[in-house]
């Protein structure tokens, strides 16, 4: 795991709204998981994200 996703990471565990997010896409689909933490490493500051079902990732 890479550094940027660590700090993804905390800020997921450090949210109860993104903790509860992260842990239910860990159950049901581990690969939107991923992608999850992927895009809460890249965008550390953002408050409100949603899924674009046409490009398949998440946006701000």
């Amino acid at each position: 795991m890479t550094k940027k996703e660590q700090t993804g990471l905390s800020i997921i565990y450090g949210h109860a709204g993104k903790r509860y997010v992260y842990e239910s896409y860990k159950k049901t689909d581990p690969g939107m998981a991923e992608k999850y933490l992927q895009f809460i490493s890249k965008n550390q500051t953002v408050q409100y994200i949603s899924w674009n079902n046409t490009k398949k990732k998440f946006t701000c």
